[in-house]
């Protein structure tokens, strides 16, 4: 109903009364037409036998059934009349005429007026009249047995029973019926015929509107409504052709709207166009001004590299010489510093990364005092050359034993310590180190390096953390510096998970904080140095700068006493107080007859005395010694230098008890590790086989990738040293097939390749490599490699068989080595200055050089650059043993720019390529090399 159109609805409106009306009064008439009938019927029934009792009644009593019979067939002569059965007083049957009558009824006889019984059966009715002897009096014909009734009562002679058929009045009702129904159907179709009429003048005309609008929604926006009816038909045409008038013209005004939208957006678009133009080349000019400023970062960080490596190199050849104790401080000091400005160097790089995401923060175990007090180690002698104390304060609830970056967190320290000592002319700078919170093996500790300097105003502090700039001009010149020490930490605590603050009031010194967030590690301890157990005097007129070294002295368990002044200790051991060590803390200042008066009290105690000055002068320490002193330290101190000279002090010399670095200590016991070494280049491999070997170290080796996981299924392998470029199956994907083998997912998988650029190494790493070594790779790196990741550490006689001449000489000047097309040095040197592995090493590669040159010019031809890049690569490893610097420096070269795609100096890296070997073989012809290394050796040996 719901889905109707207008014609069905008003169809229905129209016929439903009519329907209704004809069905209510048709029902209502017929029903009481049927009713009048039967009622009739039941009247004539009883009056027939009403009628009929009276007529029999002479009959009955003169006992004649002729008459009576008579009486019965004259009755069925009436209409509707089926049978009439006359009865005695006994209603015996007297006289019968019709069929028999029907004697299955429906319901009791009911009594009607005058004694009349009435009883209804299926298709008759059936009425009972009693005969009485009231109506007829008979005097001389009587018979003995009648009498007349002279006293006017009733008596009962008999009954008079008519049966009236019903068919006839079922008939009339039929008929009565079938005519109503003819007059209802009749008016029904004349409503019909007249609401088709009336619906079509409705809808016919609601069919033209509609049929327009679906026109107009279409987008035929010209039709035009046209009905003849008059009324709201006409008026709702009209306003919807004014409606649709109003829609063309504003359909026309938008189409030129749009049209003129469109031009405009065609011309925007355009100057888009021409800017993104200009926006892409002054993106390539940004890319080309950014790689210009990396390339040039790097041949900076090449040059200054190159010197210092001449610096660390000497300065590790002059250690090893007899040198006294003081020179072989110096040369420590020398070496850390420039361990620290290399490290410095390559944070000044990575600092050109952070844009981009790509600033690495290592993730190492490490002793958080160790950095904090190397750090101060290093800017001791500028404080001390200021008369500043430099002061540390490490919390005993820090931990100690973290994981993370040392290097990036020791160059935040140092970075803000060294600021604080710069801008700070009298007074302290503290270093307070604090736990915040610690929860499921995380710590988030707070760094404080708090100085009583010249402070900073609430605008210089803006200005604090901008690159390459200062908080003022005038301190710039002063001081010095370039600006980049506060970003550079600012990038790294923030890379660290952490953030950094400045607070400050201009003359009242500044505080700068910086938290991070940190891994404890849970496989070491706090703290590696063993328990003293000793009883110890602490002297010091300045309790606060004490506090720290009361902290250590408690983590050794050592019973430590605190005492401002001599005096008081003197008078306590006097009392009988027993101490094995007194720790005085004397100013440097007072180096004069005042602490040879002080020592001399202590002296006099006998009781070893360790001087702590704040001074790093070795002529302060030694006067400190020769004024009566056991040991003299400088100040701040070390906690292994503590820990050191107080064992020595207190223990025989066959019971020190020594420190050990972590990386020394060795588990008892602890068996030397199965090892796999893969390398498709067999002098490689041979090398590295033989520097283990020499180790005590049980080798297997492999060429090839499906080797190395045939190895490794077959054997107890508990480390991997994998090359990266193999054929067929390179070393990553190797590796990811050993880390699907069961039990594997944890082995110790090291990277060895020849050559590596910038974001190589945090490839492979992601990869699934543990870690990385750069070929050449030296058996003191291979120790310390293997000890780390296997906790075995090779025995010192097998590390002690050293080149004297170390890399540092070799590498010192590239242009210089350059000019040698055989460094004997180098060969021994990675040959572990073992003469049989130095000849084997470089046979091999004069027995393949043939041959891949050969392939190297093929694949040059071919212009196939990926086998051009595997076979410089393989050449390229097979040199860095051998001692041909000049040849290897091409191939790196050269490797260089093919993974790069620097297709336009290709040319002439291949061309001086194929120079180096030339030049090479025909250095082999004309010289008994074999001999020039023995005879090398020799002369080393006598050195």
């Amino acid at each position: 109903m719901k889905n109707w159109n207008i014609q069905n609805r008003i169809l229905f409106l129209a016929l439903l009364p009519g329907i209704i009306v004809s069905l209510v009064l048709g029902t209502f008439f017929i029903t009481e037409r049927a009713r009048d009938l039967g009622d009739l019927l039941e009247q004539r029934t009883l009056a027939m036998a009403k009628q009929l009792a009276p007529t029999c009644e002479y009959g009955v009593m003169t006992g004649s059934v002729g008459i009576l019979q008579n009486i019965a067939n004259n009755m069925l002569e009436e209409i509707d009349v089926r049978a009439v059965t006359l009865y005695n007083q006994d209603m015996q049957t007297l006289a019968h005429a019709g069929p028999r009558m029907l004697t299955e009824r429906f319901g009791s006889a009911e009594l009607k007026a005058d004694q009349l019984q009435l009883m209804r059966t299926d298709g008759s009715l059936r009425a009972r009249a009693p005969i009485f002897s009231q109506n007829l009096i008979i005097a001389d014909q009587l018979s003995e047995q009648f009498y007349a009734q002279k006293n006017g009562q009733q008596q009962l002679l008999g009954w008079a029973e008519v049966e009236l058929s019903g068919a006839n009045t079922k008939l009339n009702q039929y008929q009565h019926i079938a005519s109503s129904l003819s007059i209802i159907v009749s008016v029904l179709i004349l409503c019909t015929v007249l609401a088709l009429r009336i619906s079509k003048q409705v809808s016919q005309p609601m069919g033209v509107i509609v049929d327009a609008i679906d026109d107009m929604k279409d987008g035929k926006l010209e039709t035009r409504v046209h009905i003849e009816n008059g009324g709201e038909f006409q008026a709702l045409a009209s306003g919807i052709n004014a409606m649709a008038s109003a829609l063309q013209r504003a359909n026309t005004e938008h189409q030129q709207n749009l049209e003129q939208a469109t031009h405009d957006l065609q011309e925007t678009l355009d100057e888009l166009e021409i800017r993104n133009r200009e926006l892409t080349l002054g993106r390539k000019e940004a890319i080309e001004a950014s790689r210009m400023k990396s390339e040039f970062l790097a041949n900076v960080s090449h040059e200054i590299r190159t010197p210092l490596n001449g610096i660390l190199g000497f300065s590790e050849l002059l250690g090893r010489t007899q040198v006294s104790e003081r020179q072989n401080d110096y040369l420590q000091t020398i070496r850390k510093s420039s361990d620290d400005l290399l490290n410095i160097i390559n944070d000044i790089l990575d600092l050109s990364k952070i844009d981009a995401g790509k600033l690495i923060i290592e993730h190492t175990p490490f002793n958080l005092r160790d950095v904090i007090e190397d750090a101060l180690q290093v800017l001791a002698p500028e404080a001390v050359g200021k008369r500043l104390e430099l002061n540390q304060i490490i919390e005993s609830n820090v931990p100690l034993a973290v994981c993370g970056d040392p290097l990036r967190l020791k160059q935040v320290i140092t970075n803000l310590v060294n600021n604080a000592i710069k801008f700070t002319e009298y007074g302290s700078v503290t270093v307070k180190t604090s736990l915040i919170s610690q929860k499921d093996h995380r710590a988030s500790l707070q760094f404080e390096i708090r100085d009583t300097g010249l402070g900073l105003s609430p605008e210089k502090q803006e200005k604090l953390f901008q690159a390459f700039s200062q908080a003022d001009a005038s301190v710039a010149r002063q001081f010095g510096g370039t600006g980049l020490g506060l970003i550079i930490s600012k990038a790294l605590v923030e890379a660290m998970h952490g953030d950094i603050r400045v607070e400050s009031r201009e003359g009242f010194g500044s505080s700068f904080f910086f938290n991070i967030d940190i891994q404890i590690d849970q496989d070491s301890t706090t703290n590696n140095l063993a328990p003293l157990d000793i009883s110890i005097a602490v002297i010091d007129p300045k309790q606060a700068a004490t506090t720290d070294l009361l902290t250590l002295l408690t983590s050794w368990q050592v019973d430590h006493h605190y005492y401002p002044t001599i005096p008081q200790v003197v008078d306590r051991i006097n009392s009988g107080e027993k101490y094995d060590l007194i720790l005085c803390a004397i100013d440097h200042e007072k180096l004069d007859d005042d602490a040879l008066a002080l020592l001399n009290a202590l002296k006099d105690t006998q009781v070893p005395v360790v001087a702590l000055v704040n001074s790093v002068s070795h002529e302060d320490l030694d006067m400190l010694k020769k004024l009566g002193a056991n040991e003299a330290l400088s100040r701040p101190v070390t906690q292994r230098k503590l820990h050191a000279a107080l064992s020595e002090l207190v223990a025989d010399e066959s019971q020190i008890l020594t420190l050990t670095d972590p990386a020394e200590e060795q588990s008892p016991g602890r068996v030397p590790p199965c090892i796999l070494a893969v390398d498709d280049n067999h002098a490689n491999l041979k090398l590295v086989v033989t520097l283990l070997r020499e180790m005590g170290i049980q080798v297997y080796s492999a060429m090839t990738g499906s080797e190395a996981i045939a190895q490794i299924d077959q054997h107890p392998i508990e480390m991997v040293f994998m090359d990266i470029q193999m054929p067929n199956m390179s070393g990553t994907e190797a590796t990811e097939h050993i880390r699907r083998m069961p039990g594997k997912a944890a082995l110790p998988i090291i990277a060895l390749t020849a050559h590596a650029m910038a974001d190589e190494k945090q490839a492979l790493l992601k990869s699934g490599m543990n870690d990385y070594q750069t070929k050449p790779i030296t058996q003191e790196q291979l120790a310390k490699c293997v000890e780390r990741w296997t906790g075995y550490r090779a025995p010192i006689n097998t590390l002690i068989r050293v080149v004297k001449h170390e890399r540092s000489r070799e590498i010192a000047s590239e242009k210089s080595i350059c000019r040698e097309i055989f460094n004997a040095d180098m060969a021994l040197h990675h040959a572990n200055n073992n003469i049989e592995l130095a000849v084997d090493m470089f046979q091999m590669l004069l027995d393949s050089l043939d041959n891949e040159r050969a392939n190297i010019v093929a694949y040059w031809e071919e212009e196939a650059l990926d086998e051009l890049l595997e076979a410089v690569h393989r050449m390229h490893g097979a040199t860095r043993y051998c001692g041909t610097p000049c040849l290897r420096l091409e191939l790196e070269t050269f490797e260089s720019a093919l993974k790069a795609n620097e297709f336009a100096k290709l040319p002439e890296q291949m061309r001086r390529l194929v120079t180096e070997l030339d030049k090479l073989q025909e250095w082999v012809e004309a010289n008994d090399w074999s001999e020039l290394l023995r005879n090398h050796t020799t002369i080393n040996a006598n050195a």
